[in-house]
């Protein structure tokens, strides 16, 4: 069985004081309900809508074996796929505290039919809500835990009326940082988030300080690059690839044999060759001659079940991500680090675009037709590194490091630069788990711009020390 992802949270409630795995031991299971009722039209729309607004009386919530659960924080409404609410805290009956998803359905067969059952991305759930337990038993996860199932239909069976009353009530809770804007007006929000986002890469800095003491600069550096091209799918598998051929062994490749043997040496250590996957090997000479150079230097590499190769959009493929990495490598010759001169070289009036572009990787070749160095032929129109991937390396990597590499070799003035560097930076894009925080601290229809990087590196600080560590109500917005 997989370990459980539920963390156990302070003793903020009675009695919490004690690890669980969710609602799911023998003692919580019990008959079925002896009674039903019929669905009154509901839709998994008006469960959600019940759930977030918390729309329903306490006594509404009781699992099958009649024991009573209560919402601490009903968690996250998710907008992409996997569970409808996350990071929820809910307690027992003996007061213990469970963090976890919560998942809802109008039948509890819902989950079984949807294919959740099959999907890792549900083993987080701490409780399942449905109207109807039409399955009577709780439910099954893909990691083997079970979890209850709470069934609002018991409650509602003499009170049907009542449910359409609770879906017409205002909403009795929300999260304070949807008033935020309307409290405390926009500037001081962005102020807030901003200081937050400078505090985050100031985090970053300190990470890279930390690591400089035991590592070369060199490949400190490339191991952040690698991670941060490996995405929240692969970064594991990436930072195995960086230790297993290290910097200055790509240097030297890159070196003597140039580009075509470094690729080989990334690829071949990624484990990725069709002849390491036992893919056909394509006819291309390009690859043809990988898997040669692979075959005269080769030596261990990264275990291919360590990588993430499924539900990735065809550009993000990992393959295609280090030819980018061996391309961007060899336009840092003959130092990683060295390179970083141009940061200090910039000047004050350079358009932003111009360092994000010095950080961009063009498709060319085999990869203007191919995700992927076994796949057939397609139309893609990404880069290598494109522009979105290139601000990520400039804001969670190079100048961070930067900093913290000024700092370590009494550079001040790199440091900086990093950081001025770091503030004039727009934002890469909308993340998922920031989405939410988005939407509640949107500023007035009037005001244009000052959401840029270091305000979206603000938002991730919310998320990941408040929002997520059921500090809602606690956070500098509150």
């Amino acid at each position: 069985m997989a370990p459980s992802l539920v963390q156990e949270r302070p003793a903020t409630y009675a009695g919490a004081a004690r690890r669980e795995t969710g609602f799911c031991s023998e003692e919580l299971r019990a008959a079925p309900a002896s009674h039903s009722s019929p669905n009154p039209d509901l839709r998994e729309e008006d469960l959600a809508r019940l759930w977030e607004g918390q729309r329903f009386p306490p006594a509404a919530l009781t699992t099958r074996c009649g024991r009573t659960v209560q919402v601490i924080y009903r968690g996250r409404r998710s907008p992409g796929p996997g569970p409808d609410f996350v990071d929820a805290i809910i307690a027992d009956d003996r007061g213990r505290l469970l963090k976890g998803d919560v998942e809802l359905h109008v039948r509890a067969s819902g989950f079984r039919g949807h294919g959740h059952h099959r999907d890792a991305r549900y083993d987080n759930l701490v409780l399942h809500v449905v109207f109807e337990d039409d399955v009577e038993e709780d439910t099954l996860l893909c990691c083997g835990r079970r979890v209850a199932v709470v069934a609002l239909a018991p409650w509602v069976a003499r009170r049907a009326d009542q449910l359409r009353l609770w879906l017409a009530q205002p909403v009795l809770w929300e999260e304070p940082c949807r008033g935020a804007v309307a409290r405390l007006g926009w500037m001081e929000v962005r102020e807030t988030t901003a200081r937050l986002g400078r505090m985050r890469f100031r985090q970053k800095q300190s990470r890279f300080a930390s690591t400089l003491r035991r590592d070369g600069a060199n490949q400190v550096l490339y191991e952040g690059l690698l991670r941060a091209l490996g995405y929240s799918q692969n970064q594991e598998a990436f930072e195995c690839l960086a230790r297993l051929l290290p910097y200055e062994s790509l240097r030297r490749a890159l070196a003597n044999d140039g580009l075509a043997l470094a690729e080989a040496l990334l690829l071949g250590t990624a484990g990725l060759l069709p002849s390491q996957r036992r893919l056909p090997v394509p006819p291309s000479s390009y690859v043809q001659g990988l898997e040669r150079r692979w075959a005269e230097r080769g030596g261990g590499h990264v275990p291919l079940q360590l990588w993430s190769l499924h539900g990735l959009r065809p550009e993000n493929q990992p393959a295609r991500r280090l030819a980018g990495a061996a391309r961007l490598l060899l336009g840092r010759r003959p130092s990683l680090v060295g390179s970083l001169r141009e940061l200090v070289e910039a000047d004050e009036g350079d358009s932003p675009s111009r360092l994000i572009a010095r950080w961009m990787v063009p498709a060319e070749g085999f990869w203007l037709t191919h995700y992927d160095i076994g796949s057939d032929p397609a139309r893609l129109s990404g880069a290598l590194i494109g522009r979105g991937r290139a601000l990520e390396l400039l804001i969670n990597v190079v100048l961070p490091f930067a900093a913290a590499w000024g700092e370590a070799h009494s550079l001040p003035a790199l440091s900086r630069q990093a950081l001025a560097l770091f503030l004039r930076l727009p934002r890469s894009g909308s993340y998922g788990a920031t989405r939410f925080l988005e939407t509640a601290l949107r500023p007035p229809a009037s005001i244009r711009g000052g959401r840029d990087a270091c305000y979206q590196q603000g938002l991730l600080y919310l998320y990941h020390q408040y929002c997520t560590q059921g500090g809602c109500g606690t956070c500098p917005l509150s």
